[in-house]
């Protein structure tokens, strides 16, 4: 367990040097006048905009989605799962696997995805969907419970290298995201659009 809190501390120190750079960067001024609030869009970038029906890319593959938030589901539990085991958190783990690997096989079966793919977008399913797998089986399986620490200090190690550096930077990005198109009067988006 010492390796995981290690890899833990890692992960916190090496994201929070990333979020400190990006928040030193200096601001760009803002020329056009304000048209609406940002707090406004803020608002509706983490609640309205979040929606299942708001999104164009969920109406268009909501399977994808429902797998989407199986997969982070079962990351949750998993991680949870160090801490607390439990048979409840071990099937949402399990569930949160089987996602990571629908979500893995369409990437490989679908050409257009898979040219958008790099090494990142394969190494970091295969640790999460590990990860998870392992948790889901920790309480079943006796060898899976011995690598469990192990999988989880490789996934915190790789966190602030790849691509699920994301648990921290999507806040940042939707208040940013929320901010300037709440300035600019566009959200919350007029005439019904919006929930």
């Amino acid at each position: 367990m010492r390796a995981v809190l290690l890899s833990g501390a890692w992960c916190a120190l090496a994201l929070g040097a990333q979020l400190a750079a990006v928040l030193a960067r200096p601001k760009k001024p803002l020329f056009a006048p304000a048209a609406g609030r940002a707090g406004a869009g803020v608002r509706y970038a983490f609640t309205g905009a979040m929606v299942p029906w708001a999104k164009e890319s969920v109406r268009m593959n909501p399977g994808s989605y429902a797998l989407g938030m199986v997969f982070h589901l079962g990351v949750f539990a998993a991680f949870a799962s160090l801490a607390w085991p439990s048979r409840p958190l071990a099937g949402l783990s399990l569930a949160g696997a089987a996602a990571g690997l629908g979500l893995l096989g369409k990437r490989l079966a679908m050409p257009h995805l898979r040219g958008l793919s790099n090494t990142d977008d394969f190494l970091s399913n295969l640790l999460v969907t590990g990860f998870t797998a392992l948790a889901g089986l920790a309480s079943l399986v006796p060898p899976a419970q011995r690598l469990l620490p192990w999988a989880a200090t490789a996934l915190l190690v790789y966190i602030p290298l790849g691509k699920i550096r994301h648990c921290v930077f999507f806040f940042l990005s939707r208040y940013h995201l929320g901010a300037f198109f709440g300035r600019r009067g566009c959200f919350p988006p007029s005439g019904g659009h919006h929930a």
